[in-house]
């Protein structure tokens, strides 16, 4: 009788320990995750079109002024065609759901169906990082197009990245990265740098546009090259600073801004086919804001900075506690470096 009652001690205590170890687990996952600092700055804007479809959020970009759409938001929907969708410039439109409109594309007459990652506009193009390309559409084909169809490119080049994450149109130049992470996102060898003691593993090349060169830049070797930190998924530039949306999976995301000095001089060099390319190097360090986990890209607008979240889509929403639905904006002049 007592090796029974011993051994159903050991048992309820057991048991009282799982149930303590779940209960500081789910404390903790409840009231660990939050961001007084973002949610002290942020604002909901635009809701997140095309979640009920099924679409996983990877790219924001400003349309032109003065039509009737003010963002263009690029996603992929596994088995499917990529989409971007188009999300109006009324306030109240933008929320009802039955006003959805999205594009998908084809090359040659063939369903693209890569995973999209950024995209951007000029006043006349939008470019999708697509794989290994970047492809360029007319604003106007995709404008006029109706919802649901699906739009030829216009053209496209390539990078020698394993893939384009994330780009952005600022003062003429084309700005477009890669993502590293350990393990399932590597990048070329030639690509790690060390700065301020630790490693960076990722670069964006920074192309100055001619929209009537093929793909929409006048040189295949870029202008400049920045290294940047790992896990970067979105980038934005204005005059006074580089913004980083960074992140991966469950754990909380990153933004990380710096002085913009890419018009200054460097003394230091990229070789790009044969060719010395000036390089400027982003030091990885604590970010200036954290941030609820899956941020993707990011973009400006009348000095805001628009971040589009991942959370929300199908794959993720059961297993993340900050899901967002909305693209969050925050007033620049709150997040710049003293």
């Amino acid at each position: 009788m007592k090796k029974q009652s011993r051994a159903v001690t050991v048992v309820l205590l057991s048991v009282t320990i799982f149930l303590c170890a779940v209960f500081v687990f789910l404390t903790v996952w409840w009231f660990g995750f939050t961001f007084p600092d973002f949610d002290s700055v942020a604002k909901e804007e635009k809701r997140i079109p095309g979640l009920s479809s099924g679409i996983s959020p990877q790219g924001l970009c400003v349309l032109p002024d003065g039509g009737p759409y003010a963002f263009a938001m690029s996603g992929y929907i596994s088995g499917e065609p990529s989409r971007v969708y188009l999300i109006s410039a009324d306030p109240v439109a933008s929320d009802i759901k039955e006003v959805e409109r999205y594009v998908t594309f084809t090359e040659n007459g063939k369903d693209i169906k890569t995973h999209f990652g950024g995209v951007t506009c000029s006043e006349n193009y939008m470019y999708i990082a697509s794989g290994k390309k970047i492809i360029r559409i007319s604003l106007d084909k995709i404008l006029d197009a109706n919802n649901g169809t699906a739009v030829e490119i216009d053209d496209y080049f390539e990078t020698d990245f394993r893939s384009n994450a994330y780009c952005y149109i600022f003062d003429g130049v084309l700005y477009v990265g890669e993502f590293y992470r350990p393990g399932n996102y590597e990048t070329d060898p030639s690509h790690h740098m060390a700065v301020g003691g630790k490693t960076n593993h990722a670069l964006v090349y920074a192309y100055p546009m001619d929209e009537k060169c093929e793909g929409g830049v006048a040189d295949m070797v870029p202008a400049k090259v920045i290294s940047v930190c790992d896990e970067v998924q979105g980038i934005a530039l204005d005059a006074q600073g580089i913004y980083l949306s960074c992140s991966y999976g469950l754990p909380s995301s990153r933004l990380k801004i710096y002085e913009n000095r890419l018009n200054e001089e460097t003394a230091k060099t990229f070789n790009m086919n044969g060719k010395e390319v000036p390089l400027y190097l982003l030091e990885d360090r604590e970010p200036d804001l954290t941030m609820p986990c899956m941020s993707e890209e990011i973009c400006l607008k009348d000095g805001r900075l628009y971040i589009l979240f991942e959370s929300m889509s199908n794959q993720y929403r059961w297993v993340v506690h900050n899901r967002i639905s909305e693209i969050i904006s925050i007033e620049t002049a709150k997040l710049r470096l003293e």
